[in-house]
């Protein structure tokens, strides 16, 4: 694959994006949200809401929960 196809292919991936909105669960896990966050997050004390720009929901819910598992 040569630079060009690769500059397409990342186009058309970033064309692809949605905006999707992920709700967790977030009682009992102390999580901080302290410092810099890749999400737009809007929270309580019981729970997390993330807006995440994904390919699909499964990969927004995926990006949440990986960046989740290193904060608590």
């Amino acid at each position: 694959m040569n630079s060009v196809d690769m500059a397409n292919d990342l186009i058309n991936r970033a064309k692809n994006l949605q905006l999707f909105e992920v709700e967790r669960d977030i009682r009992d896990n102390g999580i901080f949200f302290d410092g810099s966050v890749p999400f737009d997050i809007r929270a309580n004390q019981e729970t997390a809401w993330f807006k995440v720009y994904a390919p699909s929901k499964e990969d927004a819910e995926k990006q949440v929960d990986d960046w989740l598992s290193w904060r608590v």
